[in-house]
Protein backbone atom coordinates (compact mmCIF):
# COMPACT_ATOMS: atom_id res chain seq x y z
CA UNK A 1 0.00 0.00 0.00
CA UNK A 2 2.88 2.36 0.91
CA UNK A 3 4.79 1.96 -2.45
CA UNK A 4 1.43 3.17 -4.19
CA UNK A 5 0.57 5.68 -1.60
CA UNK A 6 3.88 6.99 -2.58
CA UNK A 7 3.67 6.66 -6.42
CA UNK A 8 0.51 8.22 -6.46
CA UNK A 9 2.43 11.44 -4.45
CA UNK A 10 4.76 11.40 -6.86
CA UNK A 11 2.59 11.59 -10.02
CA UNK A 12 0.11 14.40 -8.22
CA UNK A 13 3.78 16.68 -7.52
CA UNK A 14 4.93 16.01 -11.02
CA UNK A 15 1.87 17.48 -12.73
CA UNK A 16 1.50 20.36 -9.84
CA UNK A 17 5.26 21.03 -11.68
CA UNK A 18 4.03 20.66 -14.66
CA UNK A 19 1.10 22.84 -14.21
CA UNK A 20 2.88 25.93 -12.34
CA UNK A 21 5.94 25.28 -15.50
CA UNK A 22 2.67 26.03 -18.07
CA UNK A 23 1.46 28.68 -16.02
CA UNK A 24 5.07 30.72 -15.74
CA UNK A 25 5.87 29.72 -19.64
CA UNK A 26 1.57 31.50 -20.57
CA UNK A 27 3.01 34.53 -17.89
CA UNK A 28 6.17 35.03 -19.52
CA UNK A 29 4.71 35.09 -22.89
CA UNK A 30 1.95 37.45 -21.74
CA UNK A 31 5.22 39.30 -20.04
CA UNK A 32 7.17 39.39 -23.64
CA UNK A 33 3.64 40.69 -25.11
CA UNK A 34 3.40 43.11 -22.78
CA UNK A 35 6.98 44.63 -23.01
CA UNK A 36 6.37 44.21 -26.78
CA UNK A 37 3.42 46.03 -26.90
CA UNK A 38 4.74 49.14 -25.97
CA UNK A 39 7.23 48.73 -28.80
CA UNK A 40 4.56 48.72 -31.38
CA UNK A 41 2.61 51.21 -29.32
CA UNK A 42 5.89 53.12 -29.81
CA UNK A 43 6.47 52.08 -33.30
CA UNK A 44 2.79 53.75 -33.66
CA UNK A 45 4.15 56.83 -31.32
CA UNK A 46 6.90 57.26 -33.58
CA UNK A 47 5.08 57.18 -36.59
CA UNK A 48 3.53 61.25 -36.36
CA UNK A 49 6.86 62.22 -35.02
CA UNK A 50 8.59 60.66 -37.95
CA UNK A 51 6.18 61.94 -40.46
CA UNK A 52 6.77 65.47 -38.84
CA UNK A 53 10.37 64.99 -39.16
CA UNK A 54 9.88 64.42 -42.53
CA UNK A 55 7.88 67.69 -42.99
CA UNK A 56 10.55 69.60 -41.22
CA UNK A 57 13.07 68.41 -43.47
CA UNK A 58 10.71 68.56 -46.68
CA UNK A 59 10.21 72.50 -45.28
CA UNK A 60 14.36 72.52 -45.00
CA UNK A 61 14.44 71.52 -48.74
CA UNK A 62 12.20 73.93 -49.33
CA UNK A 63 13.66 77.00 -47.45
CA UNK A 64 17.02 75.35 -49.17
CA UNK A 65 15.21 75.63 -52.68
CA UNK A 66 14.16 79.12 -52.24
CA UNK A 67 17.67 79.75 -50.60
CA UNK A 68 18.83 78.37 -53.68
CA UNK A 69 16.46 80.80 -55.75
CA UNK A 70 17.30 83.74 -54.38
CA UNK A 71 21.05 83.16 -54.87
CA UNK A 72 20.33 82.94 -58.77
CA UNK A 73 18.48 85.85 -58.57
CA UNK A 74 21.43 88.12 -57.94
CA UNK A 75 21.14 92.22 -58.18
CA UNK A 76 23.90 93.58 -60.12
CA UNK A 77 24.51 96.75 -61.34
CA UNK A 78 26.38 97.57 -64.77
CA UNK A 79 28.12 100.45 -65.90
CA UNK A 80 29.93 101.39 -68.93
CA UNK A 81 31.80 103.42 -71.76
CA UNK A 82 32.51 103.55 -75.07
CA UNK A 83 34.39 105.69 -77.66
CA UNK A 84 33.53 106.37 -81.01
CA UNK A 85 35.70 107.88 -84.15
CA UNK A 86 33.19 108.86 -86.94
CA UNK A 87 33.24 112.10 -89.34
CA UNK A 88 30.50 114.05 -88.30
CA UNK A 89 30.38 113.38 -84.16
CA UNK A 90 26.81 115.82 -83.83
CA UNK A 91 24.88 113.43 -86.10
CA UNK A 92 26.78 110.14 -84.83
CA UNK A 93 24.93 111.29 -81.48
CA UNK A 94 21.81 111.78 -82.97
CA UNK A 95 22.00 108.09 -84.11
CA UNK A 96 22.90 106.92 -80.94
CA UNK A 97 20.38 108.74 -79.26
CA UNK A 98 17.55 107.30 -81.96
CA UNK A 99 19.40 103.77 -80.97
CA UNK A 100 18.73 104.13 -77.10
CA UNK A 101 15.29 104.86 -77.87
CA UNK A 102 14.79 101.35 -80.19
CA UNK A 103 16.53 99.15 -77.46
CA UNK A 104 14.19 100.62 -74.68
CA UNK A 105 16.03 103.26 -72.86
CA UNK A 106 16.82 107.25 -72.45
CA UNK A 107 19.27 109.95 -73.70
CA UNK A 108 19.57 110.86 -69.67
CA UNK A 109 22.70 113.40 -70.70
CA UNK A 110 23.77 114.75 -73.41
CA UNK A 111 26.53 116.87 -74.60
CA UNK A 112 28.03 118.38 -78.26
CA UNK A 113 30.17 120.68 -79.70
CA UNK A 114 30.44 121.77 -83.08
CA UNK A 115 33.78 122.28 -83.25
CA UNK A 116 36.20 124.90 -84.25
CA UNK A 117 39.80 125.53 -86.31
CA UNK A 118 41.48 125.08 -82.81
CA UNK A 119 39.15 121.65 -81.95
CA UNK A 120 37.65 119.51 -83.55
CA UNK A 121 33.47 118.27 -83.01
CA UNK A 122 32.57 116.20 -80.11
CA UNK A 123 29.40 114.47 -78.30
CA UNK A 124 28.95 112.61 -74.83
CA UNK A 125 26.14 110.81 -74.30
CA UNK A 126 24.85 109.31 -70.94
CA UNK A 127 23.11 106.30 -71.90
CA UNK A 128 20.55 104.37 -69.54
CA UNK A 129 19.66 101.27 -71.02
CA UNK A 130 18.01 97.55 -70.19
CA UNK A 131 20.51 95.76 -68.32
CA UNK A 132 20.24 92.75 -71.16
CA UNK A 133 20.61 95.00 -73.76
CA UNK A 134 23.98 96.93 -72.93
CA UNK A 135 26.03 94.30 -75.19
CA UNK A 136 23.70 94.89 -78.07
CA UNK A 137 23.33 98.71 -78.10
CA UNK A 138 27.66 98.41 -77.74
CA UNK A 139 27.35 95.88 -81.02
CA UNK A 140 24.70 98.10 -82.59
CA UNK A 141 27.99 101.26 -82.24
CA UNK A 142 29.98 99.83 -84.43
CA UNK A 143 27.47 100.74 -87.08
CA UNK A 144 27.70 104.58 -86.55
CA UNK A 145 31.47 104.97 -86.28
CA UNK A 146 34.64 103.04 -85.05
CA UNK A 147 34.51 101.50 -81.28
CA UNK A 148 37.81 102.43 -80.19
CA UNK A 149 37.36 101.60 -76.46
CA UNK A 150 35.15 99.86 -74.39
CA UNK A 151 34.96 98.98 -70.66
CA UNK A 152 32.73 97.37 -69.07
CA UNK A 153 31.97 96.91 -64.80
CA UNK A 154 30.07 94.65 -63.31
CA UNK A 155 29.16 95.58 -59.60
CA UNK A 156 26.70 92.75 -57.47
CA UNK A 157 24.80 94.68 -54.67
CA UNK A 158 22.48 92.30 -53.79
CA UNK A 159 23.15 91.92 -50.07
CA UNK A 160 22.83 95.51 -50.21
CA UNK A 161 19.24 94.94 -51.69
CA UNK A 162 18.31 92.42 -49.28
CA UNK A 163 19.65 94.54 -46.30
CA UNK A 164 17.09 97.64 -47.42
CA UNK A 165 14.37 95.32 -48.00
CA UNK A 166 15.16 93.88 -44.39
CA UNK A 167 15.30 97.28 -42.77
CA UNK A 168 12.30 98.34 -45.01
CA UNK A 169 10.32 95.32 -43.68
CA UNK A 170 11.02 96.45 -39.75
CA UNK A 171 10.04 100.06 -40.20
CA UNK A 172 6.82 99.37 -41.85
CA UNK A 173 6.05 96.80 -38.80
CA UNK A 174 6.79 99.61 -36.64
CA UNK A 175 5.07 102.11 -38.36
CA UNK A 176 1.88 100.21 -38.13
CA UNK A 177 2.55 98.75 -35.04
CA UNK A 178 2.83 102.81 -33.97
CA UNK A 179 -0.47 103.47 -35.81
CA UNK A 180 -2.30 101.17 -33.46
CA UNK A 181 -0.75 102.82 -30.43
CA UNK A 182 -1.78 106.46 -32.04
CA UNK A 183 -5.32 105.54 -31.67
CA UNK A 184 -5.22 104.23 -28.71
CA UNK A 185 -3.95 106.69 -26.91
CA UNK A 186 -5.34 107.85 -23.37
CA UNK A 187 -4.32 111.52 -23.17
CA UNK A 188 -2.51 114.65 -25.00
CA UNK A 189 0.86 113.61 -24.36
CA UNK A 190 0.76 109.54 -25.18
CA UNK A 191 -0.63 111.14 -28.66
CA UNK A 192 2.12 113.84 -29.09
CA UNK A 193 5.11 111.16 -28.26
CA UNK A 194 3.44 108.43 -30.53
CA UNK A 195 2.84 111.24 -33.10
CA UNK A 196 6.49 112.59 -32.89
CA UNK A 197 7.92 108.63 -32.94
CA UNK A 198 5.77 107.73 -36.16
CA UNK A 199 6.81 110.92 -38.01
CA UNK A 200 10.61 109.97 -37.24
CA UNK A 201 10.04 106.19 -38.59
CA UNK A 202 8.11 107.26 -41.31
CA UNK A 203 11.17 109.64 -42.41
CA UNK A 204 13.52 106.78 -42.35
CA UNK A 205 11.05 104.70 -44.21
CA UNK A 206 10.77 107.12 -46.89
CA UNK A 207 14.65 107.64 -47.20
CA UNK A 208 14.98 104.04 -47.25
CA UNK A 209 12.51 103.44 -50.10
CA UNK A 210 14.40 106.39 -52.09
CA UNK A 211 17.26 104.41 -51.81
CA UNK A 212 15.75 100.98 -52.76
CA UNK A 213 14.05 102.70 -55.73
CA UNK A 214 17.65 104.26 -56.41
CA UNK A 215 19.40 101.22 -56.60
CA UNK A 216 16.42 98.93 -58.08
CA UNK A 217 16.89 101.08 -61.05
CA UNK A 218 20.20 101.04 -61.13
CA UNK A 219 20.20 97.49 -61.29
CA UNK A 220 17.05 97.68 -64.10
CA UNK A 221 18.72 100.10 -66.18
CA UNK A 222 22.20 99.96 -66.77
CA UNK A 223 24.72 103.03 -67.23
CA UNK A 224 26.73 103.37 -70.52
CA UNK A 225 29.34 106.39 -71.23
CA UNK A 226 29.32 107.41 -75.17
CA UNK A 227 32.11 109.41 -76.59
CA UNK A 228 32.07 110.43 -80.32
CA UNK A 229 34.83 112.39 -81.80
CA UNK A 230 35.92 113.34 -85.06
CA UNK A 231 39.52 111.43 -84.78
CA UNK A 232 41.79 110.01 -81.78
CA UNK A 233 43.06 112.86 -80.58
CA UNK A 234 39.93 114.27 -79.70
CA UNK A 235 38.60 111.41 -78.38
CA UNK A 236 41.88 111.33 -75.96
CA UNK A 237 41.06 114.79 -74.53
CA UNK A 238 37.35 114.33 -74.49
CA UNK A 239 36.90 110.73 -72.66
CA UNK A 240 38.19 109.65 -68.95
CA UNK A 241 41.84 108.75 -67.98
CA UNK A 242 41.94 104.99 -67.87
CA UNK A 243 41.98 103.40 -64.30
CA UNK A 244 45.23 101.84 -62.34
CA UNK A 245 48.56 102.51 -62.74
CA UNK A 246 48.29 103.40 -66.42
CA UNK A 247 45.69 106.15 -65.36
CA UNK A 248 47.44 107.61 -62.13
CA UNK A 249 50.77 107.72 -64.42
CA UNK A 250 48.26 109.68 -66.96
CA UNK A 251 46.39 112.33 -64.33
CA UNK A 252 50.03 112.72 -62.88
CA UNK A 253 51.58 113.86 -66.07
CA UNK A 254 48.23 116.32 -66.88
CA UNK A 255 48.90 117.74 -63.55
CA UNK A 256 52.42 118.33 -64.03
CA UNK A 257 52.01 120.02 -67.31
CA UNK A 258 49.19 121.99 -65.99
CA UNK A 259 50.93 123.25 -62.96
CA UNK A 260 53.71 124.29 -65.37
CA UNK A 261 51.70 126.32 -67.80
CA UNK A 262 50.16 127.84 -64.76
CA UNK A 263 53.76 129.22 -63.45
CA UNK A 264 54.65 130.05 -66.79
CA UNK A 265 50.96 132.39 -67.14
CA UNK A 266 51.98 133.70 -63.67
CA UNK A 267 55.92 134.76 -64.23
CA UNK A 268 54.64 136.11 -67.34
CA UNK A 269 51.83 138.24 -65.38
CA UNK A 270 54.89 138.93 -63.03
CA UNK A 271 57.75 139.80 -65.16
CA UNK A 272 56.71 142.99 -66.48
CA UNK A 273 56.04 144.39 -62.46
CA UNK A 274 59.72 143.16 -62.07
CA UNK A 275 61.13 145.20 -64.61
CA UNK A 276 59.47 148.21 -63.12
CA UNK A 277 60.15 147.93 -59.58
CA UNK A 278 64.06 147.16 -60.91
CA UNK A 279 63.43 150.47 -62.22
CA UNK A 280 62.12 152.27 -59.98
CA UNK A 281 64.56 150.77 -57.59
CA UNK A 282 67.57 151.80 -59.79
CA UNK A 283 66.49 155.21 -60.51
CA UNK A 284 65.94 155.77 -56.49
CA UNK A 285 69.45 154.61 -55.72
CA UNK A 286 70.76 157.44 -58.67
CA UNK A 287 68.59 159.57 -57.04
CA UNK A 288 69.94 159.19 -53.67
CA UNK A 289 73.52 159.20 -54.80
CA UNK A 290 73.40 162.26 -56.23
CA UNK A 291 71.60 164.08 -53.82
CA UNK A 292 74.85 162.57 -51.38
CA UNK A 293 77.48 164.00 -53.94
CA UNK A 294 75.70 167.79 -53.88
CA UNK A 295 76.29 167.70 -49.84
CA UNK A 296 79.25 166.71 -49.81
CA UNK A 297 80.45 169.24 -52.35
CA UNK A 298 78.71 172.68 -50.38
CA UNK A 299 81.26 174.04 -47.89
CA UNK A 300 80.88 173.45 -44.36
CA UNK A 301 78.83 176.22 -43.00
CA UNK A 302 78.65 175.27 -39.45
CA UNK A 303 81.95 174.50 -39.38
CA UNK A 304 83.92 177.64 -40.81
CA UNK A 305 84.20 180.93 -40.32
CA UNK A 306 85.71 184.23 -41.64
CA UNK A 307 89.20 185.03 -41.46
CA UNK A 308 90.17 188.52 -39.08
CA UNK A 309 92.18 191.22 -40.57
Amino acid sequence: MLPRALLLLAVLLTAVLLTAGCSSSRGGAADSGAQSAPQVGEAADAGPADEVGAADQGAAAGTLGSDAVQATAREVVTTGSATVVADDPVGAAARIATLTERAGGRVEQREESRGTDDSPATAHLTLRLPADAINQTIDALRGIGDVSDVSIQKEDVTATGRDLDARIAALQASTARLTELMAQAANTKDLLAVENELASRQADLDALGAQRADLSDRVAMSTLDVYVAADESAIAQLAPPPAGFRGGLSAGWDALTTFGRAVAVAAGAVLPWLVAAVAVAALGRGVVAGARRVRRSRPDEAGTTPAEP
